[in-house]
């Protein structure tokens, strides 16, 4: 009767020693960030997680929300012609959380709200992000997870925004904004890439890739060669 209660005591302590240690390694982050404000487009939590860490506000609309990967490259193909364009619900949708619906002459565009809880909501917050998309300092992160193809890479390529990567799994590839993270392996699932490495570690493996350098050289002749750097 007594263990339990003391096991409980242990855990929440070195919860919290956990939490401060990594406040630290968050901080020295945010120190090495010159980049204040950036627009980071993302298909998935990434860029929520990248937001939170640096301590920045959310001055991007893909905030708690996922995309299909080839919806994804539609939407930042045509960036500005989506945000321009009204969002509506899929009332068809047999997720249990809301989903919206972007069509414009370019096509649909779904957007997964797995995180808000109506889609009014997520709408009010879509719209509220959008109007703070800053044109001049956009950063286009893609969580390639293992299903992206030939195709998707060359399509990724081109669109026409210079800051742009896509996290791919370490096979070689002829795609310039791809990066790779090697723990895209047999122990992958979904989200992997957002927790830590082990439960006393300060390091995501999103980690691998050093997001505050590519930050940092947006807008320059220096990205690629920091993006080079980080490989290393």
């Amino acid at each position: 009767m007594i263990v339990r209660p003391f096991n409980r005591f242990i855990r929440v302590i070195s919860e919290k020693c956990m939490d401060r240690i990594r406040n630290i390694a968050r901080n020295r982050q945010r120190r090495r960030l010159i980049n204040k404000t950036p627009t980071i487009i993302s298909n998935n939590c990434v860029g929520g997680i990248i937001y939170h860490d640096l301590g920045l506000p959310f001055n991007s609309p893909t905030i708690n929300l996922y995309f299909e990967h080839d919806e994804f490259i539609k939407y930042v193909t045509y960036l500005e012609e989506y945000t321009k364009t009204e969002l509506f619900e899929d009332t068809e949708t047999e997720d249990n959380f809301p989903v919206g619906v972007l069509r414009n002459e370019y096509g649909e565009v779904r957007l997964y709200f797995m995180h808000f809880s109506s889609f009014e909501e997520a709408k009010e917050k879509w719209v509220e992000r959008t109007k703070r998309i800053d044109f001049t300092n956009i950063f286009i992160i893609m969580d390639g997870v293992l299903h992206y193809t030939k195709e998707d890479l060359e399509q990724f390529d081109d669109i026409r925004y210079t800051n742009k990567v896509i996290l791919t799994n370490g096979v070689e590839s002829s795609c310039k904004a791809s990066y790779p993270l090697y723990f895209y392996d047999e122990t992958y699932f979904d989200g992997k890439l957002l927790t830590f490495r082990s439960k006393f570690s300060t390091k995501r493996y999103l980690d691998e890739f050093d997001y505050v350098a590519f930050l940092n050289a947006g807008g320059s002749n220096e990205n690629e060669k920091v993006i080079l750097r980080s490989k290393k």
